[in-house]
């Protein structure tokens, strides 16, 4: 095992280094002779005098003596600085993984010698994570808020900083707060006593009253030549961009210079298929969609052009490259999106369907197509702005007549709905000429218009759904029937409107808090309209679950489908099955937790053996 043993003549103290981990017996020898570990320095210290050299010694096998023999080196004498100098911090290195109580020796004796005219209290305390140093000024000659005073505090308190050591830093997103060796502060004693000011101390003031004059003075010019030198600065900074705005100004003359503009008719009007949109958009040039494009990071884009910008010069297309988020009066009004599904005729269609039926929609783009020698160079979607907000590129697109989409309702089947939904528009001009409330019938006339309508759609035999509401023409009464079918949503109205017979048997399907759907067979006892936690339309539902002797409770707030009997449904229907040949059933759910579609088969399942839903809080029907 080796060691080495250094003399630290800063600190008073010695060193051992080993260069392996010490035995043992080493170890127990170090702790009882007062030595400790050092994580900062990786050593064993301890304060030098006879004991701990003839300890060090002996481990070391090196003739280093403590100088008893010797003459004791005379104490030099510390420069006694003046009350300016003295307070003027200069950081100095410290060791800051020290013991704290070894720590605010340090500071206790730096402040005393520092500032011999105050009296200081310098203690420790906490527990082991919380260990802290405070600093307290118990006297000095000067007055409570003078500029003396506060400037011995200022240095204690950088004093302390210096030695504060952050081990874990505050993690700013969380509540987490930082980790430190010690915490602790300065503080005037709360019996802080003013001291009698000699001569000497008079003089030490006034010569501070200077230098600090002195020192206000120098900053104030320092301040000067840098707001100056800021002046300077901004100087140049105007002249470079009243330089730019001139440039810029002529690019843009050059622009409008260079451009024939053609607004498309319907008939003119073409679509480019696939057209690249980078990801990070709103960029200045076109170079940096570009570098988008070419890492890969874009999606495609089906766009209706209806508009067209010819450069004549391709001086003037690369000064609009270069300013694709400059303010332009031919990209004004243009852009935005649109689907061609014709089961959107309003974005009140859109924002109505459900999360499963807006994954559906294939929405496309309109643009302006940016033409230079009869060829397109790239694509603007402004989105109704006067700027390039989205640019798309077109060198592997495809340019057709118009866009060719999958339709979710057939020919004839659209025919019947907008057949239904002219049905619509007649029954509601009915019921509002019949109770006469033209200017009422949305606001305080409401409940009377929706009584009747209902009424009149139960003569018709007509249900109200979501697809036939879709092809309804007007507006207007477009927002009235989807607020008339969210209303029939309730779950409380729906079980007000349907007979449930006490003793009958009922079948329930409600996906469960863990995401899977439940069947529960019950007999019915009864129901009551509530309030359930955050649900003020819920109901709460008693019953004789399968099997059971005793009524249990539950409370429905959400998406429930009820009907009348008890049903069962096979694996298939919510699960994919597969029999190996060596007759092993594999079974895994064809959903994902909480997945909506789950009732979808339940209903499809039910309706082909011709059983309606009750209670349907997921796909109403009026």
């Amino acid at each position: 095992m080796t060691s080495v043993l250094r003399i630290n003549e800063e600190l008073n103290g010695i060193e051992l280094y080993f260069g392996s981990k010490p035995e043992e017996e080493v170890l127990t020898h170090l702790k009882s002779n007062g030595f400790r570990y050092s994580g900062f320095k990786k050593c064993w210290w301890n304060k030098r005098n006879e004991k701990s050299m003839q300890v060090a010694n002996s481990l070391t096998k090196e003739e280093i003596t403590y100088a008893t023999n010797t003459k004791p080196k005379k104490k030099t004498k510390i420069e006694k600085l003046g009350l300016w100098d003295a307070t003027q911090w200069d950081e100095f290195k410290v060791n800051k993984e020290q013991e704290v109580k070894e720590m605010a020796k340090e500071i206790r004796k730096h402040v005393r010698q520092r500032f011999p005219q105050c009296k200081f209290s310098v203690t420790t305390g906490g527990s082991y994570l919380h260990s802290t140093i405070n600093i307290k000024i118990k006297s000095s000659p000067y007055e409570k808020g003078s500029a003396y005073l506060t400037a011995i505090y200022d240095y204690c308190n950088s004093l302390l900083n210096n030695y504060r050591h952050c081990s874990s830093p505050a993690d700013p997103y969380t509540d987490y707060a930082g980790s430190y060796n010690f915490y602790g502060h300065v503080s005037l004693d709360w019996e802080y006593k003013e001291t009698e000011q000699t001569e000497e101390i008079k003089e030490e003031m006034a010569l501070f009253d200077s230098k600090m004059e002195e020192f206000q003075e120098a900053e104030k010019e320092k301040k000067e030549k840098e707001f100056q030198q800021y002046l300077k600065e901004q100087e140049l900074k105007n002249a470079e961009y009243k330089r730019q705005q001139q440039e810029e100004k002529k690019q843009v003359e050059n622009i409008y210079s260079s451009i024939v503009v053609k607004q498309l008719n319907e008939d003119q009007e073409y679509c480019v298929i696939d057209a690249q949109f980078a990801n990070l958009n709103k960029n200045c040039t076109l170079d940096q969609y570009k570098d988008e494009v070419a890492k890969g990071d874009f999606r495609l884009k089906n766009v209706k052009i209806t508009k067209e910008v010819h450069f004549n010069t391709e001086e003037a297309l690369n000064n609009f490259s270069n300013m694709l988020l400059n303010d332009f009066d031919f990209l004004a009004e243009t852009g935005g999106s649109f689907t061609e599904d014709n089961r959107i005729n309003s974005m009140i269609d859109y924002y109505n369907m459900d999360d499963l039926e807006k994954n559906t929609v294939k929405w496309n783009l309109y643009g302006v197509g940016v033409y230079y020698g009869g060829k397109l160079q790239f694509i603007v979607d402004a989105q109704g702005y006067s700027y390039a907000r989205y640019v798309g590129l077109v060198d592997n697109a495809k340019i057709e007549k118009s866009i060719s989409h999958k339709q979710a309702l057939k020919e004839g089947e659209l025919d019947e709905l907008k057949y239904q939904a002219d049905m619509l528009e007649d029954i509601s001009t009915s019921v509002i000429e019949k109770l006469n409330i033209f200017e009422t019938w949305k606001k305080e006339d409401w409940n009377k218009y929706k009584s009747l309508f209902k009424e009149k759609l139960k003569i018709q035999s007509l249900k109200l759904k979501k697809e036939i509401i879709q092809q309804v023409y007007l507006e207007e009464l477009k927002i009235s029937l989807y607020r008339i079918l969210h209303e029939v949503d309730s779950i409380q109205e729906q079980f007000k409107n349907v007979d449930l017979e006490k003793g009958e048997k009922y079948t329930l399907f409600y996906i469960s808090d863990l995401g899977s759907l439940i069947t529960e067979r019950i007999t019915y006892d009864s129901y009551r309209p509530t309030k359930y936690a955050q649900y003020d339309n819920a109901i709460k539902l008693t019953y004789k679950p399968e099997n059971k002797r005793n009524l249990y409770y539950r409370h429905f707030y959400s998406d429930l489908l009820m009907f009348k009997g008890w049903h069962s449904l096979p694996d298939t229907v919510l699960n994919n099955v597969e029999v190996k040949p060596d007759g092993m059933k594999i079974i895994h759910s064809k959903y994902h937790s909480c997945d909506k579609r789950q009732f979808d088969e339940v209903l499809g399942y039910l309706n082909k053996k011709s059983f309606k839903p009750l209670i349907n809080t997921y796909k109403p029907s009026l």
